[in-house]
């Protein structure tokens, strides 16, 4: 049965699904069987499975959430090089390979998508990537994040580590698959921009959380990025007063990394490099004309229209704490999108001379 069909039946059997408003059902597509099971058992054998940071497949004789068929690790990681999974119909974005992806993207079905990817975290070392329980243990420095706010109680288990059982992959993301696809502004009827949702409000009994990032999501994930295909993703500049009030990316990544955000320094010197703020047009950033998917920035609200821009607004757009970094990982240390350290010299991933992404923005730098 199609996800579609499937839909139409519950919905006029009065079934809610996952309790999410109906509007919202529209990514994913292909064989429901393709991602669940009904009783977790084929043949006598059970169906559900989760995999090992090795790839290795145990199967599970207890049924997981929602039907699944496996969990977020075991569906999103790849023993190959491929970063775009297709099975019947459904394409699963791959941010876990077990064979090197291609860094940066080139367009091929390798190239490492817009988060960035695990492998280099346990081939390189806990710089490179976010230690997630399922695939990583505990960073064997630090026992928190770094530019981690001093938090208690339950909020220590998300907001010091996603390598706690409690966390992980959830301690970000708030799953909800059958949300808007892409070139939709994605928003809370859509599930929020990659899934990226208050998780301390579905904790505390929401079905769908009314805080989230707001965003524009390509629909190959950026695994051909340019100039004018690429995601789009909402800033905010200033500090923050709450949690996820202002759909902005670098709020969610603030959640971990506070002092990044609040502790950057006034005037000169700084002593971090400035996330939310506007970059500005005069001096040597008017130059900085052409998008530069290898260095994203964010838009002060992101709309309809706003899909696939080849061109910043400077004086609103903004750099965010993705600007530099890939989420997920990458082949540079502190998950930077680009070797910065080998610059002007030979890049140590690719063996080519180095690129400077900060020249992107500071254009008088190169």
């Amino acid at each position: 049965m199609k996800i579609s069909r499937w839909i139409t039946a519950l919905a006029t059997s009065g079934v809610l699904l996952f309790a999410l408003p109906l509007t919202a059902m529209a990514a994913v597509s292909g064989n429901c069987s393709n991602c669940h099971t009904m009783h977790n058992s084929e043949e006598g054998k059970p169906v559900a499975y989760t995999r090992t940071s090795a790839g290795e497949i145990n199967q599970s004789t207890q049924p997981l959430a929602n039907l699944l068929r496996t969990d977020c690790v075991g569906c999103h990681t790849h023993g190959t090089a491929d970063t775009i999974r297709s099975e019947e119909g459904t394409r699963v974005p791959i941010v876990f390979n077990l064979m090197e992806p291609t860094y940066p993207p080139n367009g091929s079905a390798t190239s490492t998508l817009a988060g960035g990817n695990f492998h280099w975290m346990l081939t390189k070392g806990d710089r490179h990537g976010h230690n997630v329980t399922g695939i990583a243990a505990a960073d064997g420095t630090l026992n928190h994040a770094p530019g981690w706010q001093a938090r208690s109680g339950e909020c220590v288990s998300c907001h010091g580590t996603l390598a706690d059982a409690q966390s992980g992959c959830a301690g970000c993301h708030v799953p909800m698959h059958h949300a808007a696809g892409s070139g939709v502004v994605a928003g809370q009827d859509h599930g929020w921009y990659r899934f990226l949702g208050s998780v301390m409000e579905v904790r505390e009994g929401a079905a769908v959380p009314t805080q989230g990032v707001i965003g524009i999501e390509d629909p190959n994930w950026e695994q051909n990025p340019a100039s004018d295909r690429h995601n789009v993703y909402q800033g905010k500049p200033g500090l923050y007063n709450d949690y996820l009030d202002t759909g902005s990316i670098g709020q969610k990544c603030a959640g971990c990394h506070g002092n990044f955000h609040s502790n950057v320094g006034e005037g000169s010197p700084w002593i971090r490099h400035p996330i939310d703020v506007a970059i500005p047009n005069k001096g040597e950033f008017v130059d900085f004309i052409d998008y530069d998917p290898m260095v994203p920035v964010a838009r002060l609200t992101v709309g309809s229209g706003d899909e696939n821009f080849s061109q910043i607004s400077r004086g609103s757009d903004m750099v965010t704490c993705i600007s530099c970094h890939r989420p997920h990982g990458s082949p540079y240390p502190s998950m930077l999108r680009w070797g910065y350290r080998d610059w002007p010299g030979t890049d140590t991933h690719t063996n080519q001379p180095a690129w400077n992404g900060c020249a992107v923005c500071h254009t008088y730098k190169d």
